[in-house]
């Protein structure tokens, strides 16, 4: 999973995105389960600069983490047109 920085008038348009993923499948039941080595964002909670992140992994189940948007924010690069 990603991020992207969408223009704020055409959200077709990306600005920025990050090159390198910044969560993907690594324990266990993220990498087995019925539709494995998948991590799919569900829904975010903003509480100051943490990102609390729900995301379904393998589709069999739900999880958690918390990311810093300053740090999502430092990941992005300028989109190549």
């Amino acid at each position: 999973m990603g991020a992207a920085f969408l223009d704020l008038n055409e959200s077709m348009i990306v600005l920025k995105r990050t090159k390198t993923n910044m969560l993907e499948p690594a324990a266990d039941y993220e990498k087995n389960g019925f539709f494995g080595d998948v991590v799919f964002a569900c829904g975010a909670i903003q509480e100051g600069d943490t990102l609390h992140m729900y995301y379904g992994v393998a589709d069999t189940s739900m999880a958690g983490c918390d990311m810093k948007i300053s740090e999502i924010l430092h990941q992005l690069e300028v989109e190549n047109k």
